[in-house]
Order: C-alpha cells, then structure tokens, then sequence
C-alpha cells in the first residue's frame, strides 16, 4: 500500500509540475510577445517623431548595417557609438525620401539610445529617444527636452560639443553639469550620418559594396 500510495503521489506531483511549467511557459510567452509589442510600437513612435513617413522598410537596409558592424570603422570614429537598426523612410510610391538609424553610446549612467532621422544630402531631419535615458535627473535626462535635441535639426555631419554656449555651425551646445551624456548623444548622431553616407549613398568612400 505504501508503494502505491508513493507512486500516486509521485504521478500527481509530476502532473502539477508538468501544468504549471506550462502555464508558466505560457505566461512568459505572452509577456514576451507584450513586451515586444510595447518595443515595436515605441520604436514606430520615434520613427515618426524625426521623420514622417508612410512605410519603414528595414530589409533593404540589412546588408548596408551589416557590413558596417563587420568593419567597425563607423564605432571606431565615433566613441564607440554602436549602430542597432537602420530603415528606409518611404513614401506612398515606394520611393525613399530619407533614412532613420537607431543607434547607442555610453552615457554617464548606461548606454543612451537614440533614432536620428537623416536625409538624402546627410542632413539631420531630427533625434529622438525610444527608451528612457538612464541618465541623472535634471542633468542627462535634459537631453530629452527640446533645448537639447531640436539642435540636431538640419545640422550635417561629424558634429562636435561645445561647452558654455555659442555653438557654430557643425556644433552642438552641452548640456550643462552633463558633458558625457551630450557627448553620446552626439557621438550617435555623426554615426548615422556616416553609416548612412559611406554605406548606404557610398559618398565617403567606404560604400557598402566597397
């Protein structure tokens, strides 16, 4: 009787084990797909938020990021700046009519993602931030309001930070008391600038084909 009271238990006890790392399995699976959503729709967010567009087409861009990572020439220029995704914005015809990367630097207290919108002449359409910043707040976390990022805007290439104000032309004024998370910021935004002219336009000589 023992034996098979012992076995009965064991049987229910596999059961129980059994359902609950399904249920389990289940939960964790619609989390995931929840929060990937919740990912994906912030993300389209801030697409449209430095470009508007109807389509965002990232296949066609694959080869041009992939390349690019594979070199390490755009990090390297870049303080370490890393790409992460890169879209061609396009209009109702199919046709592009600029290009959005989403990229990250280290900041003062983690890396600091940024979507920078670029145009066909590599100008800077606009920035903004997917995800919150894990900056200080009241110092990094002012890269988030409009007297910090609307600066990118219509600005070119290998962009520079300038510390106490009267920023020329190709630089970008500092957040005050927040060097390092200005400095990340615009370490990003020069790499989607030049990933997008020597990779995708092939205007600096490190084409994607090259």
């Amino acid at each position: 009787m023992k034996k098979d009271s012992f076995v009965k238990d064991a049987i229910v006890l596999t059961a129980i084990t059994l359902v609950s790392g399904l249920l389990l399995g289940g939960v964790y699976g619609l989390t995931k797909q929840r929060i990937y959503e919740a990912n994906m729709a912030s993300t389209i967010e801030s697409y449209h938020k430095v470009m508007d567009a109807e389509s965002y087409d990232e296949e066609s861009l694959t080869d041009a990021l992939e390349k690019a990572k594979t070199d390490g020439t755009v990090s390297a220029d870049n303080g370490g700046a890393e790409l992460l995704s890169a879209v061609a914005a396009k209009d109702a015809g199919g046709e592009a009519i600029g290009y959005i990367v989403k990229g990250q630097a280290a900041g003062y207290g983690g890396n600091v993602i940024v979507v920078v919108g670029v145009t066909p002449d590599l100008k800077v359409s606009g920035i903004s931030f997917p995800e919150t910043l894990p900056e200080t707040a009241g110092l990094g976390q002012k890269a988030t309001e409009p007297e910090f990022y609307q600066q990118f805007a219509g600005k070119g290439t290998k962009l520079s930070v300038k510390k106490g104000g009267g920023a020329g032309e190709n630089e970008i004024d500092a957040i005050s008391g927040a060097t390092i998370t200005s400095t990340a910021v615009t370490n990003t935004v020069n790499a989607a600038t030049q990933f997008i002219g020597d990779y995708v336009l092939e205007q600096g000589g490190g084409g994607k084909n090259g």
